[in-house]
């Protein structure tokens, strides 16, 4: 789980243990079996922190082929886990659970749905972006931190959605103690009682762009950053190294007072910090974003009126300006916030639990527990394999993980020009690409054997891109992905002196190109064109869309010819021809 998951349920926890009721909490990534729930934990961890792009991916794929996708993670995750997870509901024996996990909802709703499971179940959304992945129509009650988060669940199929607010602990409520806390721990601090404060979180891990936050915030204004590095301790040495400004707070547990402290709060993530700082009646700026479901929350905030999203340094510099100057601006984002806090969940699982048998059927069909392994293991291979194949191709199709045109770009047009050793030795086709000033796609194999041709292209500043090792690769998917993104890119980069920064193979993209091309030294954007069309059949351009000419069954003549008709359909369209190095 993540902190934003683990501290609602020990608030729950508090909360129900104050009110009289025996209340046992249970970690489920604990019951994966072979102690791959800490697996899960790091990879998420991992994801984030090194290659966010992987989970930002991931994380849009899932929601977007959730039609798909949601039956298949369901089945798979009640199969590893339903087990171990009824045999702690037969030790404790409920009156109602609450589940605060993903996937723990998923497997109790399904438990509900088939009859296996008589006692009721409350799933707690602890995010306002609502994943539909977190989302099932056999869970009892939904209960959201947002009336615009409540509404999404049932759009996603949730029957009974309670905004119930956030949880929090009491102590950032405000309170008659606020203004003395306030003022001792500015003088701890060394913040003056002019100053303005900026306190600046990235959640226990530490994660996303924080000395790019700081530096921003330090640009923006007279502005004190008071930036929290949870237990990243090598992000606080950084930070102290580099001398940004403020002051550099590793871990703590005087949250309540530093946002006393504060006179507005930086996050990134949408997370728990953010409702607190909601309770203590501190204005939420969202900035740089962490991938994902962070990406998510700062979008429903903003929509919510609850925060300030802010996309750019500029953004950044209005969006503190509003939220530390007292006025109307400042007065309603606090109000919005503390009007999230209009229930409390405990309440509805109380009435859930109300008159309740504590009686969980038995999971029939039982299996030796050796076959229960290999069938584990063997859809684990085989899931995985789909979800890097098959899945990552249905992503890449819908533009997840590959590189787009910019969103201003609606009156350009972005074309790769796929050639081979012919198309190379043409004086008219070479001539015709560097004039216009778009992309030539090579791949390895004709670069070996056309480096002489492919250098003076380089040296005039003509966009390379790889197109892969360009012969019929391996039948192994993760060799042919090593070829065309690793050993084609250094043998075009060995004969031209240049280093390629896009992909655009000539099939489909799969997963293992993600992890081969988007990580390493050679790392290389991916390109997945919108239109891929050939000689002599010249397509009407669009704006904003991405086309590649595959030149390399027609003559030379015949490619030169089709390049320069469709860049005079371009100009006709009032669009601009651009090469693909122009992509994001």
């Amino acid at each position: 789980m993540g902190a934003g998951h683990d501290g609602a349920a020990r608030e729950l926890e508090r909360r129900l243990v104050a009110r009289g009721h025996d209340v046992r909490v249970i970690d489920y990534l604990h019951l994966i079996p072979f102690k791959l729930g800490g697996v899960v934990r790091w990879t998420y961890l991992f994801q984030l922190k090194v290659l966010p792009w992987t989970y930002d991916m991931t994380y849009k794929a899932l929601g977007v082929g959730a039609p798909v996708l949601w039956g298949p993670v369901v089945r798979l995750m009640s199969l590893t886990t339903r087990r171990s997870l009824h045999r702690e509901l037969l030790d404790s024996r409920p009156d109602a659970i609450v589940s605060t996990y993903p996937l723990a909802s998923l497997v109790l709703g399904r438990m509900r749905k088939k009859g296996w499971l008589r006692v009721p179940v409350a799933t707690y959304l602890t995010d306002f972006a609502v994943h539909p992945l977190w989302v099932h129509p056999g869970v009892d009650v939904h209960l959201a931190v947002s009336p615009l988060s409540a509404q999404t669940a049932a759009k996603r199929g949730g029957h009974t959605n309670f905004a119930s607010g956030p949880l929090v602990g009491d102590p950032f409520r405000e309170g008659s103690h606020r203004p003395t806390r306030r003022q001792e721990m500015r003088r701890r601090l060394g913040i003056d009682d002019d100053e303005r404060a900026v306190l600046v979180v990235a959640g226990s891990w530490g994660v996303g762009d924080v000395p790019d936050t700081v530096a921003s915030i330090v640009a923006a204004g007279p502005y004190h950053p008071i930036t929290v590095c949870g237990r990243d301790e090598k992000l606080r040495a950084a930070l102290v190294e580099e001398c940004l400004g403020g002051t550099v707070v590793g871990w703590t547990d005087e949250m309540p007072a530093l946002m006393a402290a504060a006179d507005a709060l930086v996050e990134n993530a949408g997370g728990l910090t953010a409702m607190e700082a909601f309770a203590a009646g501190v204005p939420v700026v969202s900035f740089h974003p962490i991938a994902g479901h962070g990406k998510e929350n700062a979008k429903t905030m903003a929509t919510s009126g609850v925060s300030r999203y802010a996309h750019s340094d500029a953004d950044l510099a209005d969006a503190l300006d509003e939220s530390t100057t007292p006025g109307p601006a400042r007065d309603e984002l606090i109000a919005a916030g503390h009007r999230l806090f209009a229930g409390d969940p405990t309440d509805h699982v109380e009435d859930l639990a109300a008159n309740t048998r504590a009686d969980a059927l038995l999971i029939p069909l039982e299996f030796p527990k050796a076959r229960r392994r290999v069938s584990f293991a063997a859809l684990g291979i085989v899931g995985l394999y789909l979800a890097m194949t098959i899945g990552a191709q249905g992503a890449a199709a819908l533009g997840v993980g590959v590189a787009k045109p910019p969103k201003a770009a609606t009156r350009d047009v972005f074309l790769g020009v796929r050639v081979n050793r012919a198309d190379l030795k043409s004086h008219q086709v070479t001539s015709a690409i560097d004039h216009l000033g778009v992309t030539v796609v090579v791949d390895g194999r004709t670069a070996m054997q056309s480096g002489p041709q492919l250098t003076p292209l380089a040296a005039d500043g003509v966009d390379i891109a790889n197109g892969g090792m360009g012969r019929r690769g391996s039948l192994l998917r993760w060799n042919r992905a090593r070829d065309d993104c690793t050993k084609s890119w250094r043998e075009i980069a060995a004969r031209t002196g240049v280093h390629p920064r896009e992909f655009v193979p000539s099939r489909r993209i799969d997963g293992f190109d993600q992890i081969y091309c988007r990580s390493g030294k050679d790392q290389q954007r991916l390109v997945e064109a919108n239109h891929t069309f050939q000689p002599g059949s010249v397509p009407q351009p669009h704006g904003h869309n991405v086309y590649v000419l595959d030149g390399r069954h027609r003559s030379p003549a015949t490619v030169a010819a089709s390049l320069e008709r469709f860049a005079t359909n371009v100009r006709h369209q009032g669009l601009h021809l651009k090469s693909l190095e122009g992509l994001r």
